[in-house]
């Protein structure tokens, strides 16, 4: 994600599909430069307090895998306050229960002291906007993803192989836009989200007849290739592109802190 950071426990919500950008009440919170980020922060309620009213993003859009709203706009703020950074959250009504998502610090003139006048936060124009998804997602994956259509842990997600010659440039949303892969495609099992990072069991699939593996295509399948919407191209796979021989191939995932994916920057 195209932020500065993000709260793991939000990101673990973004991936269960509990949280929608485009219909869920989202806010802007001006943190002050008396609040420290931490990755074990849940709640509004633990921010502490906050400069002024928070802010509730109008007009959003989910395009291209990016979210974006009008640039956000305070009441006069009192003097005497130092705004640190933007805290983006979804609003439950309740601030022990409305869960921090984005962390940013980076902000033109940030900190910023206050001084009775209203300050204006105006996002990206740029592809990133104010949070997109980034590769390996497919645009439209990600656009799954933040619009809460995706459950990585409950719904039907298999993995398959592309061919080496696929063409990377196309505009794919859902599995029969791809064309060709090679093998069987197989369910993934074992499925975890900790602190937004996505892992499952390693994935064997059998032997793989012919042709030459070049990534990893991820995709929720609803049994029908014209619906079933595409999320992931993964490419960095230790070995590939490989010649298919009618062999056993294993996919195995890192061990690494990332796993199969993370959305902490």
């Amino acid at each position: 994600m195209a932020i500065t950071t993000s709260y793991p426990k939000g990101m673990e919500r973004l991936l269960q599909g509990s949280i929608n950008f485009a219909t869920d009440t989202i806010k802007v919170a001006l943190v002050t430069d008396a609040y420290t980020y931490s990755a074990a922060h849940e709640f509004v309620s633990q921010l502490g307090a906050r400069v002024g009213d928070d802010i509730t993003l109008v007009n959003k859009s989910i395009t291209g895998g990016a979210f974006d709203a009008d640039d956000a706009e305070t009441a006069p703020l009192v003097p005497g306050s130092t705004i640190k950074a933007i805290v983006i959250y979804k609003d439950t009504g309740n601030p022990s229960t409305s869960p921090l998502l984005l962390y940013r610090d980076n902000v033109t003139g940030f900190p910023l002291a206050t001084n009775g006048g209203a300050v204006k936060l105006p996002w990206d124009n740029g592809p990133l906007r104010i949070a997109a998804m980034l590769a390996p997602f497919f645009p439209a994956g990600g656009e799954l993803v933040l619009g809460a259509g995706v459950n990585f842990l409950t719904d039907d997600l298999k993995v398959t192989l592309l061919p080496a010659s696929f063409d990377s440039s196309g505009t794919y949303r859902f599995l029969a836009d791809v064309g060709t892969t090679l093998g069987t495609a197989q369910a993934m099992t074992g499925r975890t989200i900790t602190g937004g990072v996505f892992n499952a069991d390693d994935v064997e699939f059998g032997a793989v007849a012919s042709g030459s593996p070049g990534s990893v295509l991820l995709y929720k399948d609803t049994g029908v290739p014209e619906t079933s919407p595409v999320l992931q191209r993964i490419t960095q796979v230790a070995g590939f592109p490989f010649a298919a021989n009618g062999g056993a191939f294993t996919l195995r995932w890192s061990d690494g802190a990332l796993k199969i994916f993370s959305l902490i920057p």
